[in-house]
């Protein structure tokens, strides 16, 4: 976040005062924050701390509460299983075009690959929730 914010800090500073842009910067701070967006969603699968539905916890008697958990884990897990397939073709994809971005002139596949990893990443600890439960990050909330 702050390579991003002095990017485009230094990027509006010599646009208004020196009269002269950094052409690349706003693509640059563009795909820093798709990286950083991706890396989050891999931190927050960590500590269990996704947006989620949470009806699901008052629906079920408390004796269903750890296998309702599993099960979502696991649902989960199969949904980041077929992003990261659809994700690896679209980088692959990109990869045999030849797609490059003509402002930072950077192959896109660059900056595509956060994209297959990181569903990778939580389909796996999402299938490690659901078969060792011992593992997975606490469903209490933390107060806001």
């Amino acid at each position: 976040m702050v390579a991003i914010t002095v990017l485009v800090v230094t990027d509006i500073f010599s646009r208004e005062v020196l009269s002269v842009s950094i052409v690349w910067a706003q693509k640059a701070a563009l795909y820093l924050m798709i990286w950083a967006g991706f890396i989050g969603s891999g931190l927050a699968t960590s500590k269990g701390a996704h947006l989620r539905p949470e009806i699901g916890d008052k629906l079920w008697p408390s004796k269903f509460q750890a296998t309702f958990h599993r099960i979502r884990h696991f649902v989960t897990a199969i949904f980041c299983s077929f992003a990261c397939y659809y994700g690896i073709g679209y980088l692959s994809e990109s990869y045999e075009m030849g797609d490059t971005n003509p402002v930072l002139m950077l192959p896109m596949w660059i900056a595509q690959t956060v994209i297959p990893v990181t569903f990778f990443l939580n389909a796996f600890k999402n299938f490690i929730f659901a078969f060792f439960p011992s593992t997975m990050p606490s469903v209490v909330r933390e107060p806001t």
